[in-house]
């Protein structure tokens, strides 16, 4: 056999495997996302609230950080070090996140078209929002209660990016937030060993991008809330945007696109 012959037979044995890990990938993910629309709607609730609690840790550590590193020019690099924190610690403990555990879910929806998937994504989502959204206000109010002055105010000047830019502002800046976290959930799987880094790594551009997450965001608005930077109206200017602009980010960009590149190989 030729020097040239053995080197084709490999790179086809390549990209043959390439091929089916992308659809061994979509159909474990599927699976995931079919078993997380079964499951009870209490652990749903439990474990997003946890999980809106867990995302308290971003704030908490951007602010430690803001506090040490001051004003200096790499500041905003070095602060965004913080903002994984949260994510982190919900991947270690697999709590429900929404644009993380919900984008999964979309998954086996779009290859089972029924009106009964549509039904118990729908409870998903409001579920896992729900629990989301209350456990971030909870956590963000109580912050201001549990930390020292210095720091929540340097917590505060670190949530304070979340008010540059006005609602279209932030509903455009939140595409590519869901489209990074969905891009995570889809490489988890394929990563049984690197998979903290993973959430490292991408949860660290969302951060350092200034890219809203629903979540994060509403810990950091709570904040800005708590110290009278914001008020209520401020507040759901905020939120609003970036929860549709998370969602289409997340859900219908990177699903479609993840079930459009293997469609026509599982159908």
């Amino acid at each position: 056999m030729s020097k040239k012959t053995d080197h084709e037979l490999r790179a086809k044995r390549l990209a043959a495997r390439s091929e089916i890990a992308s659809k061994t990938l979509y159909s474990v993910i599927a699976e995931t996302g079919k078993e997380e629309l079964l499951r009870p709607s209490s652990s749903l609730l439990y474990s997003a609230l946890t999980a809106g609690l867990a995302m308290g840790a971003s704030v908490l550590l951007m602010g430690a950080i803001e506090k040490a590193v001051g004003d200096a020019s790499w500041s905003s690099l070095a602060i965004a070090v913080g903002y994984p924190a949260g994510f982190l610690l919900i991947a270690m403990a697999r709590m429900q996140l929404f644009t993380e555990n919900t984008l999964t879910a979309v998954l086996p929806v779009t290859k089972n078209r029924r009106w009964r998937s549509v039904r118990l994504l729908g409870r998903l989502w409001a579920i896992v929002l729900f629990g989301n959204l209350v456990g971030a206000v909870a956590i963000g109010a109580v912050l201001s209660h549990v930390t020292e002055p210095d720091l929540f105010e340097a917590m505060v000047s670190a949530s304070s990016h979340i008010t540059h830019r006005d609602a279209l502002g932030n509903f455009i800046s939140a595409l590519p937030a869901g489209f990074l976290i969905g891009l995570m959930a889809w490489s988890l799987p394929g990563l049984p060993y690197e998979k903290l880094g993973a959430v490292f790594i991408v949860t660290y551009l969302v951060g350092a991008g200034g890219f809203p997450h629903i979540v994060a965001g509403t810990v950091e608005t709570t904040v800005l809330m708590v110290a009278g930077v914001w008020g209520a109206g401020e507040g759901l200017a905020f939120i609003l945007p970036v929860l549709v602009g998370n969602t289409l980010g997340g859900a219908a960009l990177f699903a479609g696109l993840a079930y459009g590149q293997v469609h026509e190989e599982i159908d």
